[in-house]
């Protein structure tokens, strides 16, 4: 008799202690950083600290119900939630309604409450592209494929551009570019589109003064260190500044009027002056653990959605970490965008905690695939058809003059 394989898995407990560890690490970190200007501004140092644990407390539940919900169920909701997120995007654009801050207008204001709208664009993008080329793969290299997923993606980091935010538009960008890879794209197709949208936004950074002033910035910050070289320059002193174990928590001197954003942008700078070296490099960790998992959640899934998914999710908490640590590290041109579950704002944490819900969902549903279930021809990335061996062939047409059941209908019953 053939085992039973079992349907679910148990959750990733390890992706969900990390989770957990960076989230607890930002909101101490959020209260060291805010708690001055806090007091300074509102009367209140605890107020950037308690909002922020609403928000994780908010995210937490997301995150549980995320966990225990079907991932498949998600393919009626994929249109829906993309149409959402574009009218949303456009009124936030609206003067009068959107929440103008430092330049740009990328909030909007209900109440006490703020949301976000990029922040669940790339939510509502992963869960569309997860249904939608998913059940395209074998056609991933048509033109009927390639133009709307252009169109979906251009359209969105467009609206994205116009806040504006360039930092948040390349993030999607990436998780875009990655989750049509992992769809199965041609290489030629693939690298087509990655050098024009590599072009692209380049263009889109030299189009205006003030994003060429931070290009030429980042070449040289000494160039000007008290007027647009200075927040680079102390960025890279509050990593210096803490020394290989840090000058201890709500000790950093940084914070005090140094850094522009030291509780959003900055934050990891902040970490670095009170933690040091031990403390940013657990972190760096902490996001290569949640790499690994994710993508040995991608390898496992049982379909191209749960891939995908877990592929898009992936890619999105890893590159935006990276890039908001490479931009204190001035390793990359200055852009405002958040540390994952660590810098401070409700959409951000809570949109962010809701995806791994997703992601745990999609592990807990992964394993192993029943060796007796017959895979359906795929195309190779050079376009050619990859069919089953002739053995295995053979060897199922003698399974079925003994007398076995159908394929499908054994695979039907080990999941049972």
């Amino acid at each position: 008799m053939r085992p039973r394989l079992p349907r679910t898995t148990s959750f990733d407990l390890t992706l969900i202690l990390v989770v957990l560890a960076l989230t607890l690490l930002g909101i101490a970190m959020v209260f060291s950083a805010s708690g001055i200007r806090a007091l300074d501004t509102l009367d209140d140092p605890r107020y950037y600290l308690s909002w922020q644990a609403v928000w994780a407390a908010l995210g937490l539940v997301g995150m549980a119900l995320a966990m225990r919900f079907d991932y498949h169920r998600y393919r009626a909701l994929a249109v829906p939630l993309l149409v959402a997120v574009v009218v949303l995007l456009v009124i936030v654009l609206v003067p009068g309604i959107g929440v103008r801050a430092g330049g740009a207008a990328r909030w909007l204001r209900f109440g006490p409450v703020g949301l976000q709208p990029a922040e669940l664009a790339k939510l509502a993008l992963i869960v569309y592209l997860a249904a939608w080329l998913g059940a395209r793969r074998e056609a991933i290299a048509r033109p009927n494929v390639i133009v709307p997923f252009f169109i979906v993606t251009a359209s969105l980091a467009a609206l994205v551009v116009a806040e504006p935010d360039l930092g948040t538009a390349i993030v999607i960008g990436a998780i875009a570019m990655t989750m049509y890879f992992v769809a199965g794209a041609r290489l030629k197709v693939f690298a087509s589109l990655a050098a024009l949208a590599a072009v692209v936004a380049l263009a889109v950074a030299v189009e205006q003064p003030y994003r060429l002033q931070r290009i030429t910035t980042f070449l040289d910050p000494w160039r000007d260190p008290r007027g647009d070289g200075f927040q680079t320059i102390q960025s890279l002193y509050g990593l210096a500044l803490g020394g290989l174990f840090g000058e201890g928590l709500g000790a950093g001197r940084e914070k005090f009027g140094f850094l522009p954003a030291p509780y959003t942008d900055s934050i990891f700078s902040v970490l670095g002056d009170e933690l040091g070296l031990a403390g940013t490099l657990a972190v760096i960790v902490l996001f290569f653990v949640i790499a690994y998992r994710g993508i040995a959640i991608a390898l496992r899934a049982r379909d191209a959605m749960g891939a995908l998914l877990a592929a898009g999710i992936t890619t999105w908490l890893v590159f935006q970490a990276w890039v908001n640590m490479a931009v204190v590290a001035s390793l990359v041109p200055m852009t405002g965008i958040t540390l994952p579950f660590i810098s401070y704002g409700g959409s951000s944490l809570c949109v962010g905690l809701i995806a791994v819900g997703i992601l745990l969902n999609v592990g807990r549903e992964a394993g192993p695939a029943p060796a007796s279930v017959s895979r359906a021809p795929r195309r190779r990335r050079d376009g050619r058809s990859h069919q089953p061996a002739a053995r295995d062939r053979r060897s199922a047409a003698r399974g079925r003059s003994r007398g076995a059941a159908p394929l499908h209908r054994r695979s039907s019953r080990a999941r049972e």
